[in-house]
C-alpha cells in the first residue's frame, strides 16, 4: 500500500466517524504510521493538517444537515459540544453566522478529498490485476527542494545523518514535508564509494541559511509508484518488477529522476519505516 492508498484508507475511516470522537493516534494507525508521520503526510497531500480538515468536513456536513434541522441539532450531532463552540469555529471558517446561512439555505462546500482520484490516472484493468501494488500518478507538479548530498562509503547514512539535523531544527519544515533521496552517483561493481541526494520538500518562496543545505526546483513529471515490501534488501526486486511492469505497459521509460520516497521517521527523524519508489515514465 502506498503512500497515497494509506492516506486515502485514513479518510475513509474519518468520514465513517464524523459525528464520533476520533483520536488522532487511532486515525494514524488505519493508514500504518506514526502519529507525527501521518500529520506530515497528510499535509504534504491534502494541504490541511488532520485537525483542521476533520473541523471543516464536520462543519461542512452539519452546515447540510441545519437545512433540514435545528442548528444546535445539527452541532451536536458532529461533534460539538455547544452552541458557541459550534458558531466560534463556523464564523472562523465562514466568516459568517451558523443562523445567517440557515436563513439563507447556504451550506459549506468542503466535500471529502479524494486522494487516489486526485493524483492516480485510470489504470488499464489487465495491467493492474497483474500488478496491483503499481500505480500510475497523474502527475508528480514541480516543486521546490532542500537539498544534501553525500558522496563517499554508506552515502544515505551520512546524508540522512545531515538532513536529519537540520529538520531537528527546522521544526515547521519537518512537519509537511515530503522526503526523498537516490543514488547520485551511482555505485559501479565493485565500487564502495558513490553518492546518495536528500530531497526535503519546502515551500517556493521558503530561505534556506544553512551552509551544507541548499535548494533548488525540480522538474517533477509522470511516475509509477510502488511500495517496497521489506528491509533494504528488497529494494532492487522492486526496482526489478517495476521494469517487467514497464515492458508490458503502454509507458516508456522517462528521463526525469528516479526516486524512492522514505515515509517513517522517529522523533530524531532518523529514517525508520517505509520506501516507495518512483520509477520515471512516459506516454
Amino acid at each position: 500500500m502506498n503512500y497515497y492508498e494509506r492516506i486515502e484508507k485514513s479518510i475513509d475511516f474519518i468520514e465513517q466517524n464524523l459525528a464520533e470522537n476520533i483520536r488522532p493516534e487511532k486515525i494514524a494507525s488505519k493508514a500504518f504510521m506514526s502519529r507525527a508521520g501521518f500529520y506530515r503526510v497528510f499535509f504534504s497531500l491534502t494541504g490541511y493538517p488532520v485537525k483542521e480538515y476533520i473541523r471543516r468536513r464536520r462543519l461542512a456536513e452539519a452546515s447540510k444537515e441545519m437545512l433540514s434541522a435545528s442548528i444546535i441539532d445539527a452541532a451536536f450531532k458532529f461533534g460539538f459540544n455547544n452552541h458557541e463552540t459550534f458558531s466560534r469555529a463556523f464564523k472562523k471558517v465562514t466568516n459568517s453566522t451558523p443562523s445567517n446561512f440557515k436563513q439563507n439555505g447556504l451550506i459549506i462546500n468542503f466535500e471529502r478529498i479524494k486522494i487516489m482520484e486526485k493524483y492516480f490516472e485510470i489504470q488499464d484493468t489487465v495491467l493492474l490485476e497483474k500488478y496491483p501494488d503499481i500505480k500510475v500518478l497523474k502527475e508528480l507538479k514541480p516543486f521546490k527542494v532542500a537539498y544534501y548530498c553525500y558522496k563517499g562509503i554508506n552515502p544515505e547514512e551520512n546524508a540522512f545523518k545531515t538532513i536529519s539535523t537540520w529538520l531537528q531544527k527546522e521544526k515547521e519544515i519537518a512537519s509537511k514535508a515530503r522526503i526523498f533521496g537516490f543514488n547520485n552517483p551511482s555505485p559501479k561493481e565493485e565500487e564502495k564509494e558513490y553518492g546518495y541526494e536528500v530531497w526535503v520538500t519546502v515551500d517556493k518562496d521558503q530561505v534556506i541559511e544553512d551552509e551544507k543545505i541548499k535548494t533548488k526546483m525540480v522538474p517533477g513529471g509522470l511516475y509509477g509508484v510502488t511500495t517496497v515490501k521489506g528491509g533494504v534488501e528488497a529494494i532492487f526486486p522492486t526496482w526489478q518488477r517495476f521494469a517487467k511492469w514497464l515492458s508490458e505497459s503502454k509507458y516508456e521509460m522517462g528521463k526525469h529522476q528516479w526516486l524512492e520516497e522514505h515515509l517513517g521517521f522517529d522523533h530524531e527523524f532518523n529514517h525508520v519505516g517505509t520506501i516507495d519508489l518512483f520509477i520515471p515514465i512516459n506516454t
